[in-house]
């Protein structure tokens, strides 16, 4: 249990040491912001290629959850193309700053972005990557849940689309 605590705040604090460091690259400039995200959202763990999706699905089968997997660029460099995601539902009064919300657009696509503010029509979420909020602002109708947890094998865009391969029955989630 220690080794794993241990782990984890060594994993945190690693995640947010490189949020900070690349916040002048990163559309989301604030680097306090970013420690937030690092802080609620949780790291990729790295695995084997090929099985991401198999242990979100696991996952997800055993917490309630739905595994999907996550597309573009506007999550890196916290989450990678290609990373299988766990999203479980959440209560909206306990959404904090810097979760990262998976959301329905009107056209039903799936977006994975981070909370970075609240307004008067819900909570203001963007891409870490990206320059600019989301125009749409995530409420009571339109959230589909929280990012519980990932895996992810490496960077590549070609490992992204043999994952994808092996799996026929894979839901996406857009980052981008």
């Amino acid at each position: 249990m220690t080794t794993t605590r241990t782990l984890l705040r060594y994993a945190a604090l690693t995640l947010a040491v490189v949020a900070t460091t690349l916040s002048l690259q990163a559309g989301i400039k604030s680097p306090r912001l970013l420690a937030k995200i690092a802080q609620n959202t949780p790291a990729p763990v790295i695995v084997d290629k090929g099985q991401e999706m198999k242990l979100a699905e696991k996952i997800a089968q055993e917490n309630g959850g739905t595994a999907l997997w996550g597309i573009g660029h506007s999550m890196e460099p916290l989450y990678a193309p290609g990373t299988a995601v766990v999203v479980k539902e959440i209560a909206y009064d306990d959404i904090k700053k810097g979760m990262t919300l998976v959301y329905r657009k009107a056209n039903g696509g799936l977006v994975a972005h981070s909370v970075i503010d609240e307004d008067r029509r819900g909570y203001v979420v963007q891409g870490v990557n990206n320059d600019e909020p989301d125009a749409v602002s995530v409420n009571e109708k339109n959230i589909v849940g929280v990012i519980v947890a990932a895996y992810s094998a490496n960077n590549g865009g070609l490992h992204q689309m043999m994952a994808l391969a092996d799996s026929k029955s894979a839901k996406l989630v857009a980052m981008r």
